[in-house]
């Protein structure tokens, strides 16, 4: 990840982290897609953010609507330089840069069923707890079998 993506990265956590949202990078969804940042709130609500820090990415990316049915809102979070091109106005954007986070376009609410919902969040606490895991024991990740991104079936 380049520093301009990594700089984003970390700002949007801190802007979802004060928004009082618990926060995960590089999560495999179900259908072993990887996201950059995943986040959950206590209402259960699902946030799914795709970083981009140029505008050549952004067009590109078309792996993004996958994504869509794993969570109740999406977004792109942008650096402040970007012109932001036309975005669908069910998907959110992100806007950040070193003084200022902010969200300059909401995103549609969308409903997922309560199976996949729990599957998330099941997967969510077991992929923050192996992270937790492996900064305590980096041996941890040398062992075979212990990621838990790894799905039998899809739901």
């Amino acid at each position: 990840m380049d520093t301009k993506s990594r700089l984003i990265l970390r700002n949007t956590m801190r802007f979802l982290a004060n928004k009082g949202y618990q926060i995960i990078s590089e999560f495999a969804l179900p259908n072993k897609k990887r996201v950059d940042l995943i986040a959950i709130n206590l209402k259960r609500e699902i946030l799914i953010v795709e970083v981009k820090s140029n505008i050549k990415n952004l067009k590109i990316d078309k792996k993004w609507k996958k994504y869509l049915k794993y969570c109740n809102f999406f977004y792109f979070a942008l650096n402040n330089y970007q012109k932001v091109i036309n975005i669908k106005k069910n998907i959110g954007i992100i806007k950040t840069n070193n003084l200022k986070t902010e969200i300059i376009q909401k995103p549609k609410y969308n409903k997922i069923s309560v199976k996949r919902k729990s599957t998330i969040i099941l997967k969510f606490a077991l992929s923050a707890a192996s992270k937790f895991h492996r900064l305590i024991d980096p041996n941890f990740k040398k062992q075979k079998n212990n990621s838990i991104f790894v799905y039998k079936k899809k739901i």
